[in-house]
């Protein structure tokens, strides 16, 4: 045997204890190899001890740590969670707690009653909001009653005024008349005003975007304002730089009220003075053009504190102001929102005694050159709708008397049905150049009625008429198949206008 190769303790043992004589005893060397296996394996179970003991005491250090750390943590978020609670609002018959930091089910037996009550917040403001969506719903509703109500009479008294004034009458009925005829104008101006500005505050306003001519959208308004700056001496200038394109898109109809609201208060507000109305080119690129606008007038001029204030609703810079001059203050309120659409705002410079200056900027679309720009006729004549073929369809027996006389004036031959299943029977029987279509009636309704005639013939025109303020009217008219629409009271001139264009009718010169 070797005794080199044994354990090293064991070697030294031997090496001390024992002759060469005694290794030579096979059964001794047995003896000396298990003795050897002994302390090797010793030797072994003691390393693996060791490195487990090792192993054990960093793992113990770890998970220490660990749940030093979360200790910690917890430690800190019952802190925030009993801070977040101090915050919290609570019934008056609850008072704040003292909480203690270890003691979890106070806690969590407070924050559950908390959820309980947020709960029945959350339930009462649901149901808040829900009554407070009626009766918005309810104003709508009212709104529109009301509208329908107050515009159907109105329409027979603007009807009847505009063919008396047709007539060959005496100079004192002219001058009544014309007074007449302007009362109702204002008094319509004030349900329009009220309108829309309902429409805008519910967000149903939607601008149009069609091809239009600015400049001649403005020459237009300037004519049509013509009369009433005459009246209180006035005169109106007109600047408009060249550069402005010839065609913009966007919603001329819109564009025009700004600019009517502006230029009829100037009128308004001046004596024996000046508006101007400027239109100049800022800024144009390949496809956009901003136009800086401004209405400036040599009127009574507005204080500086009260610049703000006259774009508030039913608000006028002085309750004088309102008593020598009219209106309800939602002018300005609706020509300032509806700028606000177009992402412009209007700017004020004035001065009190030395008149107001409005502006602003219009970045519109450049259209296409190509289309003309929609221009609408100002002539009404007796000749461009002789011999057309009309279907009335109207309940209203005042209305259907007014319509009447100026479309038979018109030369149109006119044919009527009370309510919209008698309209749908005579378009079933005989064939109509256009379809006049009132919109609520008995029996069966304009919209109901529109969708039966389209399933009789596609292309027949139809020209809806309403005095209803419903904000969906348009669209609704629009999606069971009519053509276009007319709000009542309506100028014949309008309605002369709508004719001529869906029947393809020349005006004539």
């Amino acid at each position: 045997m070797e005794v080199n190769s044994l354990h090293k303790i064991l070697k030294r043992q031997i090496n001390r204890h024992l002759t060469t004589e005694c290794l030579q005893h096979e059964r001794f060397l047995q003896f000396i190899q298990a003795v050897n296996e002994s302390y090797l394996n010793f030797d072994r179970d003691k390393e693996l001890l060791e490195h487990s003991a090792l192993i054990n005491e960093r793992d113990y250090s770890e998970i220490n740590d660990k749940l030093k750390e979360e200790v910690s943590q917890r430690r800190q978020s019952v802190e925030k969670l009993i801070e977040a609670i101090h915050l919290i609002e609570v019934p008056d018959d609850e008072g704040k707690a003292d909480f203690d930091p270890n003691n979890l089910v106070g806690l969590v037996a407070f924050l559950q009653r908390q959820i309980e009550y947020r709960k029945k917040i959350e339930d009462e403001l649901r149901h808040a909001k829900e009554v407070a969506e009626q009766a918005t719903q309810a104003k709508s509703d009212f709104l529109s009653m009301m509208s329908h109500e107050i515009r159907t009479p109105l329409n027979g008294i603007v009807g009847m005024t505009y063919l008396m004034l047709q007539e060959e009458v005496p100079p004192a009925l002219t001058e009544n008349l014309k007074t007449l005829q302007f009362s109702i104008e204002h008094l319509q101006a004030l349900i329009n005003d009220i309108l829309d500005f309902s429409k805008i505050e519910a967000g149903k306003v939607e601008l149009e975007d069609i091809n239009f001519d600015l400049k001649h959208l403005v020459s237009n308004i300037k004519r049509a304002q013509q009369a009433k700056a005459q009246e209180n001496g006035n005169r109106i200038r007109l600047m408009i730089d060249d550069d402005i394109p010839d065609s913009l898109m966007g919603d001329s109809l819109r564009i025009g009220q700004v600019l009517t609201n502006l230029v009829s208060n100037a009128i308004k507000f001046t004596r024996n003075g000046t508006i101007t109305i400027e239109l100049s080119l800022e800024n144009r690129t390949a496809d956009r053009a901003s136009i800086f606008v401004s209405v400036q007038d040599t009127g009574i001029g507005i204080p500086k504190e009260k610049q703000q204030a006259i774009f508030t609703m039913f608000t006028q810079a002085n309750s004088a102001t309102t008593r020598k001059f009219g209106g309800t203050g939602l002018g300005l309120v609706i020509t300032k929102k509806l700028l606000e659409l177009y992402g412009s705002t209007i700017r004020i410079e004035s001065e009190e005694g030395k008149g107001a200056t409005f502006s602003f900027i219009l970045d519109l679309a450049i259209g296409n050159t190509s289309a003309p720009a929609i221009v609408v006729p100002d002539t009404v004549d007796n000749k461009t709708l002789r011999g057309l073929k009309i279907l009335l369809v109207e309940d209203y027996p005042v209305n259907v008397k007014v319509a009447l006389k100026f479309l038979s004036m018109w030369g149109i031959n006119v044919e009527t049905a009370e309510n919209g299943q008698i309209g749908v029977d005579k378009c079933r029987e005989g064939q109509f150049d256009l379809i006049l279509m009132d919109l609520q009636m008995p029996v069966m309704d304009g919209y109901t009625a529109a969708q039966e005639i389209r399933k009789i013939n596609a292309d027949v025109p139809i020209i809806a008429l309403t005095a209803s303020a419903t904000f969906s009217n348009r669209d609704r008219a629009v999606l069971v198949g009519m053509s276009d629409y007319v709000t009542k009271p309506f100028n014949p001139k309008d309605l002369f206008n709508k004719i001529a264009k869906y029947s393809q009718r020349q005006i004539s010169a």
